[in-house]
């Protein structure tokens, strides 16, 4: 969610907005300003108490001077303050849904009251995803309601001759007999990966897979790894720009969520040309159109999954290589950055 909110931000500030950050953070123990240009960033400590930190951080807000808007930008204890902020100010609310901010909080009963208030009281609402656009509307009939996708500059996001000669040199050692499959972030069972394990497990492609899994596996995944007839490799969490030749490691990269928003990791794999497959569901099925730049499977269904796992294997290797390659190709003429400024930019001018 940072890397978003750096993204968004660092456009609409080169599109001339002035942009004040309010960061709820737990590691400071007094509030901290640092100007940026169009705006600055400040820190607020988090203690246990939210009304604590939130009559602070309206002190803090008071003394801003003027504004157009308050953003909420995700998180249960923005949702609490935000509605509140705007009315005492007599500004608009505008709020950004992203991953799992609707997912979560509407099933969650103690969430669901204070996602709802934020939404009904908000001016304008941006969400990642069509789906999410769609049922927050049928929902709670705004229509205010725009999706925006995620955006990604292509332009910083090259691989260097290094990069590539490690990722050679990987698939070199891998052998053609198997093909790396990657799966980046939160390794989690609410990401779909036992799932995609056990749906896996059930193919005669075990064999000839190699996992590559870069983030936080949880302990009993870890457990069903071992238990794989496939070879893997487990990574820590990378910086981003460490992930770039993990991803050139893949032969594709696969996103099993049975819930998402707009990952960041689907855009950056198909930036470098690496093929995607994926679950049908939120941001991954607004990106990818089946078959021509992707192959997608329905959310949860193992012998939809298994089927494209196996079409995907039989597809040669120029094949696999020219999806990735439409893949890059739509997400520098539909998913940059410009993209994703020029249509917050259009909403809020």
């Amino acid at each position: 969610m940072s890397q978003s909110c750096d993204r968004i931000v660092n456009g609409l500030r080169q599109a001339g907005f002035t942009i004040e950050i309010i960061h709820f953070v737990n590691r400071d123990r007094k509030i901290r300003r640092k100007q940026q240009q169009n705006g600055g960033y400040t820190v607020i400590p988090f203690s246990n108490s939210e009304a604590h930190v939130l009559n602070v951080a309206w002190n803090y807000i008071k003394t801003l001077g003027s504004f157009d808007y308050i953003v909420c930008f995700g998180g249960y204890l923005s949702m609490i303050g935000a509605p509140v902020f705007s009315q005492w100010a007599g500004v608009k609310l505008v709020t950004l849904i992203r991953g799992n901010d609707l997912d979560i909080s509407i099933f969650t009963p103690r969430k669901r009251g204070i996602l709802e208030d934020a939404l009904r009281q908000s001016s304008l609402i941006f969400t990642v995803s069509s789906d999410k656009a769609d049922k927050i509307r049928k929902w709670i009939g705004h229509e205010g309601v725009h999706y925006v996708a995620n955006g990604i500059d292509t332009m910083l996001w090259q691989p260097t001759s290094g990069e590539l000669e490690f990722a050679k040199e990987w698939k070199r050692q891998q052998g053609e007999e198997q093909l790396t499959l990657g799966i980046f972030g939160q390794l989690k069972a609410k990401k779909g990966l036992d799932f995609f394990l056990e749906a896996l497990k059930r193919t005669s492609l075990v064999e000839k897979t190699h996992l590559l899994l870069v983030g936080d596996v949880e302990e009993h995944l870890e457990e069903e790894l071992e238990q794989m007839r496939c070879t893997y490799t487990v990574l820590p969490f990378h910086d981003r720009y460490e992930l770039m030749k993990y991803y050139l490691c893949c032969n594709a990269l696969v996103i099993p969520s049975f819930y998402d928003g707009m990952p960041n990791v689907l855009l950056e794999a198909g930036a470098l040309g690496v093929p995607v497959i994926s679950s049908a569901v939120d941001g991954m099925a607004d990106v990818i159109a089946h078959e021509e730049d992707g192959l997608l499977f329905e959310p949860a269904d193992e012998d939809s999954c298994r089927e494209t796992l196996y079409q995907f294997f039989s597809m040669t290797g120029e094949e696999q290589l020219m999806l990735g390659q439409h893949l890059k190709t739509k997400i520098e003429t539909q998913y940059s950055h410009t993209h994703e400024t020029l249509a917050y930019k259009k909403y809020l001018s």
